[in-house]
Formats: structure tokens, C-alpha cells, sequence
């Protein structure tokens, strides 16, 4: 009998690993409100996909699904968690900001997405996985 729950349960090992990781981006982010209803996305490392993610996440709640998250300052140092990188975020549009880019780059300020398209990026696959 104990070989048979043995078996049983090398058998439910291979195909749990062979199942696909479900675990999204909003694991590898965290983000922090500022004292100016701005808020700041931290990621494990830089890739655009990761912060956006954050963004979502920080606006959830605050924001219709529709409303556009807009880049107010790229990539720099974190006010919120020292020694990492960070970008802040907001809800309206920074002043002089032009029409929304093809591209989701964080490095372009006044780039934006929608909260929907914000979050679509926590299901991407990142470059490390």
C-alpha cells in the first residue's frame, strides 16, 4: 500500500510541474500613494510591463476602467523605497503631454493607458519569466 501512494504521488508531481505558472506581475511590484494623489510603482527590475502593472494596481479602485493612467516622471530614483528605482504615476494628464503614444513606454512622460490596458500587462510574460 505504501508504494502505491508513493507512485501516486510522483505521479501528481510530474503533472503539477508540468502545469504553467500562474503567478502575474502584480507580484513583482509594489506600489506607494504620494502625499499629491500621484502614486509611485516599484518593480523587481525595469521593464515597462512591470510598472504599468503597478500603475493598475495603485489606481484600482480610483479609477473607471476606462480612465487613463498617465507617466508623470520615468524611471528614477524611488522617494518611497530607498536604493530602488521607481516611476510615478497619475491620473490626469502632465502639463504639455500630447496625445497618447503607439508605444507603453515609461520613459515617456505623458505617455498613458487606460486602467484595462494597465492591467492586461500584469498577464504578461516578463523577459525573465
Amino acid at each position: 500500500m505504501p508504494t502505491q501512494y508513493f507512485i501516486l504521488g510522483l505521479t501528481t508531481a510530474a503533472l503539477l510541474a508540468a502545469l504553467p505558472a500562474t503567478a502575474d506581475n502584480r507580484s513583482r511590484v509594489e506600489a506607494f500613494p504620494l502625499p499629491n494623489g500621484t502614486f509611485e510603482v516599484v518593480a523587481q527590475f525595469s521593464e515597462d510591463a512591470l510598472y504599468w502593472c503597478g500603475a493598475s494596481v495603485a489606481a484600482q479602485g480610483l479609477a473607471g476602467s476606462t480612465q487613463r493612467i498617465y507617466v508623470l516622471q520615468g524611471p528614477g530614483p524611488s522617494s518611497a523605497a530607498p536604493g530602488k528605482r521607481a516611476v510615478v504615476f497619475g491620473l490626469t494628464p502632465p502639463a504639455g503631454a500630447g496625445a497618447p503614444s503607439f508605444s507603453n513606454s515609461v520613459e515617456v512622460v505623458g505617455n498613458s493607458l487606460t486602467l484595462v490596458q494597465a492591467r492586461q500587462t500584469c498577464n504578461e510574460r516578463s523577459a525573465s519569466g
